[in-house]
């Protein structure tokens, strides 16, 4: 996938949350957790890689009962 650049996502660690999927390369210390988002018209992309995501930066808003793995919402 375009992005990697050689790097590996363990598989076990792959998640999916409607059109957004995460995993992590646990050989990376830190911001080992990749960040991808599909579209129709692009297919799989990667979106960004860290330790976690501001989720109301990407748009998502907050619901309790459905939250995103890999979001946090910061307080302003």
């Amino acid at each position: 996938m375009p992005g990697l650049q050689g790097d590996r996502i363990t598989p076990d660690t792959v998640g999916c949350w409607r059109d957004w999927a995460f995993g992590w390369n646990r050989d990376q210390q830190g911001d080992g957790m990749y960040l991808f988002r599909y579209t129709a018209s692009q297919g799989w992309r990667i979106h960004g890689r860290g330790s976690a995501f501001d989720c109301g930066d990407l748009g998502i808003e907050k619901d309790p009962d459905d939250p995103p793995p890999f979001c946090s919402w910061q307080t302003g």
